[in-house]
């Protein structure tokens, strides 16, 4: 249950130790795994960099294989090197979300927020990504730095910081981590088998009226022969 969260913790804490140690801390004030309350529910924002060239609302994602994924897909899929492919949700729709709500709670106007994807690990874009999603330190701190106007002042800056401080300083550490083990309890229909608990790989259809379509079935089969809708 444990592995995806340890995951998306190894590429946060990759991100947060970069912006540590590579970004001007008096240009760049940095807030790492804060968890907006949204109406009943929350959302956790893996990291945000308050700046006067905009807010930064960055996702990490760990990864090793082959990416692929288009702006418009809700899914995108990661192949491995042993051809095994797990789909997972759009990254640039999930930080869509923190970036609507975070500028609700601010009370922001929404295009001063800049949306930023970060890749860690051995992958490789297979696909052409925007310029929003990268892999890497050198990427990311080129997103970053590429930003030149001035879309906030300097009252403004110091007002959201104030507001993000009081928001940390009212979230424990475990209150992250129970967060990310809630969101992996409601996606975990997506990746596993609801009959056996195997996880759900795409594959080929070889033969009937669906011959080369892809669906997504057990990897116990023969044992499993369910197939999601």
């Amino acid at each position: 249950m444990f592995e995806s969260v340890i995951k998306g913790t190894i590429g946060e804490f990759k991100t947060k130790l970069t912006q540590n140690l590579l970004l001007d801390h008096k240009k760049y004030h940095i807030f790492n795994n804060v968890i907006i309350p949204v109406n009943k529910e929350k959302t956790q924002i893996d990291h945000i960099i308050v700046s006067k060239n905009g807010i930064f609302v960055i996702e990490t994602k760990k990864r090793t294989g082959w990416i692929f994924g288009t702006e418009k897909e809700s899914q995108w899929t990661v192949t491995y090197y042993n051809n095994y492919k797990v789909r997972f949700p759009n990254p640039l729709h999930q930080n869509y979300k923190h970036t609507m709500s975070l500028a609700e709670h601010l009370g922001v106007d929404h295009s001063k927020i800049h949306s930023l994807i970060v890749f860690w690990g051995e992958c490789e874009f297979k696909t052409k990504m925007p310029p929003n999603v990268v892999k890497g330190i050198s990427e990311f701190l080129r997103f970053i730095t590429s930003k030149k106007e001035y879309l906030i002042t300097d009252e403004e800056t110091d007002s959201i910081c104030q507001k993000l401080k009081i928001i940390k300083d009212n979230t424990s550490f475990f209150d992250g981590i129970n967060h990310a083990i809630e969101l992996k309890n409601k996606y975990d229909s997506i990746y596993f088998c609801p009959r056996c608990g195997g996880k759900l790989v795409e594959r080929i259809a070889t033969r009937g009226k669906n011959v080369g379509n892809t669906f997504l079935g057990c990897e116990n089969f023969p044992k499993c022969r369910y197939i999601k809708d």
